[in-house]
Parts: structure tokens; C-alpha cells; sequence
């Protein structure tokens, strides 16, 4: 399986000392922060050029995407559209990296423990609506929109695994594929190991976390089970650490991925 990590978890001095340390450390590709990229592209498209590196995916990050295609608002829907749409050009210029997208984050709306109360169902087709444009523009440009559930204390909106994959179903548009969160599947997900399997065929990148939104092996989730149905389902995407890191970084993330390894090697 291909490992990814993503920019900005820790400070190692600047974006090509990034890719340089993950190239070290046996990672396949990296995945970029999408806030602020467009003033930086060409720095990006060159580190990575020269390191043959491969850029697995774009996460907008807090400020990479303006407003929210579920903005009642229409200056926020547009606003959201118009950086989605600029976010998946640079994709394509990143030689196809695909493009995080979370429908809805930081409401005022709080389920607290009642995750029930999800407006889902009433706000599906209209999400589907207003993505289905982009979604053309991806598939033109041979890029994936990656739409993450979060969590009912992050988000009221699309919780689950099987909520995204309908998205992608609604849109009809073979661009639109989920990005599976452990952390997220943890809390929402009845079952993690389920979800993978029913929803594989539309899970096209995942982030690897562990229990405590910390690197893998820094909590208790046992990965096996993880590895083991996403490798039975031919999963082909990137497992990218996307995580906290507990101390030294430069200590912490090659013994997680030894942990990673460890696990893979028995398969």
C-alpha cells in the first residue's frame, strides 16, 4: 500500500526540506496544504518535479476554500465554488492530485450526542446539485473530488463513510470519490471495518490516524483488520498520515511507520 504524509504537520524548514525528509523516510507521496498554494504553485510543482515525488491529494486546510456550497448565502456558494474550482486546476498542474472537499465545517449548527439530528437527508440532493458542475470540471481535468465526512462535533453534515458514497452515487460522476477519515469512522461508524468494505469501491484516499487523532501506533486501534479488508478490496489510493504528533517528529514518524510496516508485512 502507498503512504502519504501531509504538509505542515510539523516544522522541518521549509517545503523542499518536507519532501526531502518523506523521501527519507519511505513515503510515496506527500500531500499538499491547499491554503496559500496558489502563491507558492510554481515552488511546489518545481520541489516536487525535481524529487519525483508524487502529489497524492490537496487538503484546502481552515482557509483554502472560502464559504460552502451548502451556504445559504450566495455570495458563500459562490465564493466556495469559485476556490474549488481554482483548487482543482492546481491539481491538475500537480500532475493529478485530487482534492479534499468537506461539504460543511465549523457551523453554528451543534449536534452534540445527537448525531440524529444530521440534516442529511434533506440536504443531499442539493449538495449533489451544486457539486455536479465541479465535478464536470474535475473530470476534464482528470482530477478527483475527495469528499470527507467529518464528524458530528466538526460538522452537521454528511457523517459517514456510506453518506459520502451516496453523494458520489447522486452526482452520477466517476470524479467524485470519499476520503475516509479513521478518526472520524471512529466515532460515527458503527462499525470501521464494515464501512471500509461496503463503501470500497468509492473510497479512493484515506487518512491514517489513529484512536487519539495521533500517528498510527500512538493509540490503540489495531490496524490489521484495517489493512487486511482494504487489501482484500484492492485498495489503490494513498494512506496518508494526517495526525498529531505526541513528541519529536523526527523520532515519532519513522517508528510509526515501522508500527505501519510491521502490520503490512503480515498480510
Amino acid at each position: 500500500m502507498k503512504l502519504a504524509l501531509q504538509e505542515g504537520l510539523y516544522d522541518d524548514g521549509g517545503f523542499g526540506k518536507f519532501v526531502e525528509r518523506a523521501q527519507e523516510w519511505g513515503f510515496d507521496a506527500v500531500e499538499v496544504w491547499g491554503e496559500g498554494l496558489s502563491d507558492r504553485l510554481t515552488e511546489v510543482k518545481k520541489v516536487v518535479s525535481d524529487a519525483g515525488m508524487p502529489v497524492s491529494s490537496i487538503c484546502p486546510g481552515g482557509g483554502g476554500i472560502r464559504g460552502s456550497l451548502l451556504s445559504g448565502d450566495e455570495a458563500g456558494r459562490s465564493a466556495a465554488a469559485a476556490d474549488i474550482e481554482t483548487l482543482l486546476e492546481m491539481g491538475a498542474e500537480l500532475g493529478g492530485a485530487g482534492l479534499i472537499i468537506v461539504p460543511e465545517f465549523g457551523v453554528e449548527k451543534f449536534m452534540a450526542l445527537y448525531p440524529d439530528l444530521s440534516d442529511f437527508e434533506s440536504r443531499k440532493r442539493m449538495f449533489a446539485d451544486r457539486l455536479a458542475p465541479l465535478a464536470e470540471k474535475a473530470a476534464t481535468l482528470g482530477v478527483d473530488i475527495l469528499i470527507e465526512p467529518l464528524n458530528r462535533y466538526e460538522a452537521f453534515f454528511m457523517l459517514t463513510v456510506g453518506q459520502a458514497a451516496e453523494i458520489c452515487r447522486l452526482t452520477g460522476s466517476p470524479a467524485v470519490k470519499v476520503m475516509a477519515d479513521l478518526f472520524h469512522m471512529g466515532i460515527e461508524e458503527r462499525s470501521v471495518i464494515n464501512a471500509l468494505a461496503t463503501n470500497s469501491g468509492y473510497i479512493a484516499h484515506i487518512h491514517l490516524v489513529d484512536t487519539n487523532r495521533k500517528l498510527p501506533g500512538f493509540g490503540d486501534r489495531d490496524f490489521l483488520p484495517v489493512f487486511k479488508t482494504l487489501d482484500e478490496k484492492s485498495f489503490g489510493g494513498h494512506l496518508c498520515l494526517e495526525c498529531g504528533i505526541p513528541g519529536d517528529p523526527f523520532h515519532d514518524i519513522p517508528k510509526s511507520i515501522e508500527t505501519i510496516n510491521m502490520i503490512l508485512d503480515k498480510l
